[in-house]
């Protein structure tokens, strides 16, 4: 789960869009992004574990900048594959969700990925 985890950091921070994981520790600065893990499978013998992450996005005054984020990040995760020291993944974008907060220039965005990820002897 820790290298899926770091290998969708690495992507998001190749994209410039700016993510940490379980709570936003910086200065805020919209849009931001901050990420959870639900794992929905257990290990199993061929070294496959599975589950979603959550991007929580924020924005202020408009809601254009999660959506271009959102599209940004359907491209990406369309049907990622890669292998890194040992362990493949696949990641693919299941959906994005725009949910009302409540104040009026406040927007929030939570875009889910499906992650598969398997690891090598």
């Amino acid at each position: 789960m820790v290298d899926m985890l770091g290998f969708i950091s690495d992507q998001l921070d190749q994209l410039g869009i700016p993510y940490e994981f379980g709570e936003w520790t910086g200065e805020i600065s919209y849009p931001y992004f901050v990420g959870s893990f639900n794992e929905t499978e257990h290990r199993l013998e061929d070294g496959y574990t599975g589950g979603g992450v959550s991007l929580d996005g924020w924005s202020r005054g408009s809601k254009l900048p999660l959506a271009e984020i959102n599209d940004k990040l359907k491209k990406v995760f369309e049907d990622l594959r890669a292998v890194q020291e040992g362990t493949a993944f696949f990641i693919t974008y299941w959906n994005g969700l725009m949910i009302p907060t409540g104040e009026e220039d406040l927007f929030r965005i939570t875009i889910t990925l499906n992650t598969n990820e398997w690891k090598g002897a």
